[in-house]
């Protein structure tokens, strides 16, 4: 018995360094194939995390094309304090820490019928994105190339702001002689005044982390003549993220981290009149 056991032993022994050494030879052959596998789903999620920076590229742009569509140059950069070419930093600045690569060239602006404020005008931003594959095995969707272009087009309305409707005259009572008549007093309206901008809002969640849904009442009054017209303005960071000419209208959500700040402005028969702004911190 003893010298069986001693037999087997000795087998195990011998076998010992040769099932580590095939074990390094499996790994070493096994090794190129996974990360070529973990490079390939990694570009798999780059691919759509650029799809999707195109798109809020053009949107962003779009809606800054829309408050000022003339302060527009693809042959030059953005300044340094952003104070022209608004449309193109805006761009840029949406692009900035982007799996993508977006030159001012890339961006293009057209406007139909024309550029100039008025209703019915359009603008709209065409981006196109340069993107760059890890893994050649991806390529192969892409005609094999691993340098491949995403584009995306937005469209908005020009801005419009209509203009405040000139106060509309109070008739004027014509006296008539008469010896025995007496005077009857004619009643008039109260002379129209500026209206009183104000709304209310809630944000959802409460902490403000992305995305927040926000919604907006309007609470503006008017004493002696109705309101004709509203107007929300949303900025972010200081640039006109949102506008709406509706008196109840739906926000979007608020997907990015910034600074949102909220403004009416409401127009009656006497002018026009701006609420004070709130601001609503989203973080990420």
């Amino acid at each position: 018995m003893r010298a069986i056991l001693t037999t087997i032993a000795q087998r195990v022994r011998r076998r010992g360094p040769r099932s580590r050494g095939q074990s390094l030879v499996e790994f070493a052959l096994i090794l190129p194939v996974f990360l070529l596998f973990f490079g390939a789903v990694l570009d798999l999620g780059r691919v759509a995390a650029a799809q999707v920076t195109v798109t809020n590229v053009a949107r962003e742009a779009a809606f800054q094309a829309a408050q000022t569509p003339s302060d527009f140059d693809n042959t030059t950069g953005c300044p340094a304090d952003g104070s022209s070419n608004r449309v193109i930093c805006r761009a840029l600045l949406e692009a900035q820490g982007s799996p993508i690569s977006i030159a001012p060239a890339d961006i293009t602006l057209t406007c139909s019928p024309t550029c100039a404020t008025g209703l019915g005008n359009r603008v709209s931003i065409t981006v196109v994105g340069h993107f760059s594959l890890v893994t050649p095995i991806l390529a192969t969707f892409f005609n094999g190339n691993q340098d491949i272009q995403f584009t995306a087009t937005s469209t908005h309305q020009v801005r419009t702001m209509p203009p405040p409707p000139s106060a509309a005259a109070l008739p004027t009572p014509t006296p008539t002689a008469s010896a025995t008549a007496t005077p009857t007093p004619t009643a008039t309206s109260p002379a129209c005044t500026l209206p009183s901008a104000g709304f209310t809002y809630t944000a959802s969640p409460s902490t403000l982390k992305v995305p927040v849904t926000v919604t907006v009442q309007d609470t503006s009054t008017s004493t002696s003549c109705g309101i004709t017209s509203w107007y929300w303005v949303i900025e972010r960071n200081n640039s006109v993220w949102w506008f709406s000419s509706d008196q109840s209208p739906s926000v979007p959500t608020l997907g990015t981290p910034g600074t949102y700040k909220i403004t009416l402005t409401v127009t009656n028969a006497a002018g026009n009149n701006t609420s004070g702004a709130v601001e609503i911190k989203v973080t990420g």
